[in-house]
């Protein structure tokens, strides 16, 4: 709310501003920075460019604007694959945990020497594939929660244009 109080207030100070320099010389000119006549050069120079700089800078506050919200709704649309990513690898996690479990519990009840070392090597191998997982896991839910961030700023940096 506090924003949108200040963008209408900027908005019109800008344009008593602007009604109170209207017999005032562009600084260019041979009398730059002065004030003319009432009928004299200010508002002829201001007539040129002043109506055509507007719509320019209206204009490219739109195009940065589309260009915010287009790489918000980008970000956003990523996120959401990445969602579907994470719900797939969280499904498998189940199995994972039960396949490492099932290695260690292996290993404990092995008890030749050939045997043993098979599922020490079942077991780690089992761990460190739970492990990788659950890493892949983490990384997923950081990669989703800084798409939508960047989306959630930049959607608000376009609000302000």
């Amino acid at each position: 709310m506090p924003d949108s109080w200040a963008a209408s207030w900027a908005a019109s100070w800008a344009a008593e501003a602007q009604r109170f320099n209207l017999n005032h010389a562009p600084a260019g000119s041979s009398t730059g920075g002065q004030f003319s006549s009432g009928s004299g050069g200010g508002g002829a120079a201001k007539g040129a460019t002043g109506s055509s700089g507007k719509g320019g800078a209206a204009s490219g506050n739109a195009a940065k604007k589309a260009q915010l919200l287009a790489q918000a709704k980008a970000d956003r649309d990523q996120a959401h694959q990445l969602e579907a990513e994470l719900s797939a690898a969280q499904k498998q996690t189940a199995s994972h945990t039960a396949a490492a479990k099932k290695a260690t519990a292996a290993t404990k009840t092995a008890t030749a020497t050939p045997g043993k070392a098979t599922a020490h090597k079942n077991a780690a191998t089992a761990h460190k594939k739970l492990s990788k997982h659950k890493a892949h896991v983490a990384h997923l839910k950081h990669q989703i929660h800084t798409l939508l961030e960047s989306a959630r700023a930049l959607t608000a940096e376009a609000a302000k244009l």
